[in-house]
């Protein structure tokens, strides 16, 4: 909870999650309240909103001593059973004139500047996903034709490029779907309800950003303790929870909840807002001029030029660097560096059948070597891995046995080379190739035994 986090990496993890696509958010009455720049009908937080309600059918609400102890669920079924009796009606009647009450109180609508001002932010951010417990359409005013609204009984999903935006407490358009009172509470918390669980398996696969909430709904809160127990293995995309929490005097770090949430502290949400979207605009562009060198590096595998092609084959660090570059840029980089790689390894197994050319075994195996010892397994692609033990099968027929071995027909570099560097190959990588082979390369299979037995 001590942890100093900057303000920096906040913005940072949430530009990670930008770009990779995974970026939500969850909202609450603050955002309303901010929009909402009426005075005189301005947006109201739900206990403003039941209190209003009260007002509005003459109810009398329970005074600060009244609601000691009492959760705002409870407090909206007192008040609907006093509404049934004020009404001589039954309390599902009672309840069903509250509802629609809060329904005609929560029209309200945002101006055409503060539309375009947040219109503007939505359009950078672009979420993948919006929740929300407002039964208000703010947020689909904002993004008129880029939203699809979803009330609680709606699957959570959405056309391609169209944000879904999930009512969870209901929608002012079906004043039915309010959730309000205890009684309404009561079937999120059935085991697997649907609700419940899509909720925090959404917050477990993204990096969710919170606002104008306090996480005070129960519901929300266990949909979070879920979220972080539905499974623990460690995540390979951007994952946090972090709350932007309005005070008068915000500290100058974030730091971490006893949740493990990160909390940074505002003081005003649209200026926190277009704080982040420069962030993210300056960094999409450090980003593009990354992808345009990268893009540039693509082009020079694609074409097979023949300057690149020496330069990978004669130099470590040319092929080290662009391991570490597939395992940042896989998916751009993968198919391109199987294609080059080919035509490298087939250049220089072609140049062994030259007189003499033995040293260009060593060349091959080490190629190999490079790749097995420097990419996690793991996050090899099956083809990459295919390719490697094909070629690796095919270079250890011209390895002698031993490693002082001068056997003719031999290479005695690659021999040297073997039986200094295999003790290099990580061991879930001999592993895999050693079970492959098995099935598949039964003469490197028996090779590689003699790895396996010593691990």
């Amino acid at each position: 909870m001590n942890e100093n986090i900057s303000k920096k990496v906040v913005f940072e993890k949430l530009f990670n999650a930008f770009n990779y696509g995974n970026l939500g958010m969850f909202i609450g009455a603050g955002f309303s309240k901010t929009v909402i720049d009426n005075n005189f009908s301005p947006a109201l937080g739900w206990l403003d909103l039941i209190k209003k309600t009260s007002e509005n059918f003459g109810i009398d609400f329970p005074n600060d001593d009244g609601l000691i102890g009492m959760s705002l669920p409870e407090v909206a079924t007192h008040l609907c059973k006093s509404l049934a009796d004020l009404k001589d009606v039954s309390y599902e009647e009672a309840k069903r004139l509250f509802k629609r009450e809060i329904c005609n109180l929560t029209n309200w609508l945002p101006s055409e500047k503060r539309i375009s001002d947040f219109r503007e932010i939505f359009d950078i951010l672009s979420p993948s996903w919006i929740v929300t417990t407002n039964y208000d359409q703010v947020l689909e005013t904002i993004l008129t034709g880029k939203c699809k609204s979803l009330g609680p009984m709606n699957y959570f999903s959405a056309p391609r490029n169209v944000i879904p935006i999930y009512h969870l407490h209901g929608t002012r358009l079906e004043p039915e779907s309010i959730i309000i009172t205890q009684e309404d509470y009561i079937p999120l918390f059935r085991p697997n309800e649907y609700r419940q669980s899509k909720l925090a398996m959404t917050i477990r696969e993204s990096t969710t950003l919170i606002l104008g909430y306090g996480l005070g709904d129960v519901n929300v809160l266990s949909a979070v303790d879920w979220s972080k127990n539905i499974y623990t293995e460690e995540n390979e995309y951007p994952y946090d929870i972090i709350q932007a929490l309005w005070t008068s005097d915000p500290k100058k770090d974030a730091y971490k909840d006893e949740n493990g949430n990160i909390i940074i502290e505002i003081s005003n949400l649209e200026e926190f807002l277009n704080e982040l979207i420069l962030f993210i605009v300056e960094k999409q562009g450090e980003y593009d001029k990354q992808l345009k060198l990268l893009n540039e590096l693509i082009g020079r595998l694609e074409e097979e030029n023949k300057e690149f092609v020496e330069s990978f084959v004669d130099d470590k660090e040319v092929r080290l660097e662009l391991i570490n570059l597939i395992s940042r840029f896989e998916y751009h980089m993968i198919t391109p560096y199987i294609q080059f790689l080919n035509v490298c390894m087939d250049n220089i197994w072609e140049k062994t059948s030259h007189n003499g050319a033995f040293n260009m075994y060593d060349k091959y195996l080490n190629i190999i070597l490079d790749i097995i010892t420097n990419y996690e397994f793991k996050k090899m692609s099956p083809r990459l891995f295919q390719i490697v033990a094909n070629s690796l099968n095919r270079v250890l027929k011209y390895v002698g046995s031993g490693t002082y071995s001068r056997e003719f027909g031999y290479s005695w570099d690659a021999t040297s080379s073997w039986h200094l560097r295999k003790k290099e190959i990580p061991k879930d990588m001999i592993n895999q190739l050693y079970h492959y082979s098995k099935q598949n390369i039964p003469n490197l299979g028996d090779r590689l035994e003699e790895l396996v037995t010593e691990r």
